[in-house]
């Protein structure tokens, strides 16, 4: 029959070994985390966008209007250059949130 202080140290050891796995569990879900908040982020942005279409029907109107005004490459063209310009956006205040944060 194990001593009181006996167990006492056999919990102890048990509560580090927990720990160290606990660690090493957490650093290996690191690129899951990652890309699990990757995804939260584009659904996050998918319900914005409609969202906003949804408050702003004449958008959806106007979209639809220049798709059948312009026709085949045009209208790639012009959506090719209008993600440019939104990327670029994007890119531009993410820059200046993180220059003025500090």
């Amino acid at each position: 029959m194990a001593t009181l202080s006996e167990i006492h140290l056999r919990r102890g050891r048990l509560q580090e070994r927990i720990a160290v796995q606990r660690a090493s569990l957490a650093g290996a879900a690191q690129p899951i985390r990652r890309a699990l908040g990757a995804t939260d982020s584009a659904v996050a942005g998918v319900r914005a966008g409609v969202a906003y279409l949804k408050q702003r029907p004449w958008a959806v109107g106007a979209l639809a209007t220049a798709l059948i005004v312009l026709r085949g490459k045009r209208i790639f063209r012009v959506v090719r250059r209008g993600f440019i310009v939104w990327r670029t956006w994007v890119s531009l205040r993410n820059t200046l949130r993180e220059i003025l944060a500090f």
